[in-house]
């Protein structure tokens, strides 16, 4: 799709701050002329894909620095247009002086996400890939960076293109029964429903992989509750690497929920400490217990911590029970055990629950804890290996697609005319296309870019 622009836009593509060196990127018809009248020098100095050493001019003639030109000619570029790429000195000065120059020589200021969005327009990617752009550039672990990347290079693309086929197909067959009663058959039902189950199949697949990837772009919510002194504190410290807790033998030390965002397998997890679990006549105290509960329910994981000396308590049974199958019991305090099994360890309440024994003092069973957490979301070894980056646009749309998939498999054997197994498929194949943007309004358009940083 050619592009429809007229303008050029500019912004700095590196973030805010002093650096060594800035970039700003100039994307439309006049970056080759505004060039010219930033270097001084003539479009013949400026061959594609060529480094050029230049000052930097301002509207009256003044140079406010000297810069790297680099010149892309369009539709080669990332834009598909014309663009320009400036690297100048990092300094704030330099670079609100460098901008200033470009936007006096013709440009404007780009909007959030505008030159992703110049070249989904042109045909350089699709909407998917777009989407997945952006969380590559946020991605904060390695795992989050290899979603992207899988997305990016066009796995959730390809996969939704293969059913918005077959779906096309299989409508295509039973729409012209249908446009064309006299001349053309009724295909065979059975055949048709089959053959939707298989692109309903198809979608499901897409859709695991993309849940995963939405996993891993939101990350999880882990909440480490228990009695006072059980050592909650002392096990955010050790999985966050640093002293974030208070960590005291008075009791009711942690009053609040103190967050702090770690890593675990490649997940992001946001562990939460809370206040411990008891009965106090301290109105503060008994406001964190109750704070406590409400983290306990909301969490995707919650680690019951316990002291491996004692034995399961009623506020530890309250915990289990309020979170069920979301449960890892966390014995603490082995190391002063000299090897003996936890007190309670057998206890019937901590049937079916996984129990993992630790020391948040030497940091013994750490590993141990993180795979039990992982395997509580489900996310054993390899979980994440295929994974695709999605928004949450994506993954609805996809699930709806699925639904209306299912639906017209099951409408197609019902005794009535076909049309609305017709409806259903037209239902499903709208919803893939709003992924891959080949079917999208200017208004989604708008909301997806403007969550993109500007320069991208």
């Amino acid at each position: 799709m050619p592009s429809s622009h007229s303008d050029t836009i500019a912004a700095v593509a590196t973030p805010p701050g002093t650096g060594a060196i800035a970039v700003l990127r100039v994307s439309g018809p006049s970056a080759i002329d505004i060039a010219c009248r930033l270097s001084g020098a003539g479009a013949d100095a400026f061959a594609p894909r060529r480094t050029l050493l230049r000052p930097v001019l301002d509207g009256r003639g003044g140079q406010v620095d000297e810069a790297i030109y680099c010149f892309y000619a369009a539709p080669r570029t990332f834009t598909g247009e014309d663009l320009l790429e400036i690297s100048c000195h990092g300094g704030l000065a330099a670079v609100r002086a460098v901008f200033r120059a470009v936007l006096d020589a013709g440009a404007r200021p780009a909007d959030p996400g505008e030159f992703t969005r110049r070249a989904f327009v042109n045909g350089k990617m699709d909407l998917a890939q777009a989407e997945a752009l952006n969380q590559f550039i946020r991605a904060r672990t390695e795992t989050q960076m290899i979603a992207a990347k899988h997305t990016m290079d066009g796995a959730l693309s390809r996969r939704v293109r293969e059913s918005w086929e077959e779906l096309t197909r299989i409508a295509a067959a039973v729409e012209a029964s249908i446009d064309f009663p006299e001349d053309v058959d009724e295909p065979d039902r059975e055949q048709v429903a089959r053959d939707l189950r298989r692109a309903a199949g198809q979608i499901e697949s897409a859709l695991k992989l993309a849940v995963r990837g939405r996993l891993l772009s939101e990350g999880v919510r882990v909440a480490i509750v228990g009695r006072p002194n059980v050592g909650k504190s002392s096990l955010l410290n050790l999985l966050a690497n640093r002293a974030r807790a208070i960590v005291s033998e008075i009791p009711g030390t942690t009053r609040d929920f103190l967050e702090e965002t770690i890593e675990m397998g490649g997940l992001p997890v946001v562990a939460i400490d809370t206040a411990g679990l008891r009965d106090t006549q301290d109105p503060v105290e008994r406001e964190g217990t109750r704070r406590a509960m409400d983290t306990l329910r909301q969490a995707d994981v919650v680690v019951l911590v316990m002291d491996a000396r004692e034995c399961v308590s009623d506020a530890d049974c309250e915990a289990l029970e309020s979170a069920r199958g979301r449960v890892v019991a966390v014995w603490n305090k082995m190391d002063l055990l000299d090897g003996a099994a936890p007190a309670g360890d057998s206890a019937a309440e901590l049937e079916g629950t996984p129990r993992v024994r630790i020391s948040a003092m030497t940091g013994d069973g750490l590993g141990d804890l993180e795979q039990a957490v992982l395997q509580r979301l489900g996310a054993g070894a390899g979980f994440f290996e295929e994974a695709l980056a999605a928004s949450e646009r994506q993954v609805m749309a996809l699930r709806q697609a699925l639904e209306a998939a299912g639906a017209a498999a099951e409408t197609a054997l019902e005794p009535l005319a076909l049309d609305l197994s017709a409806v259903h498929m037209q239902a499903a194949r709208a919803r893939l296309a709003e992924i891959t943007g080949d079917s999208v309004t200017e208004s989604l358009l708008d909301t997806i870019f403007s969550s993109f940083c500007i320069g991208k």
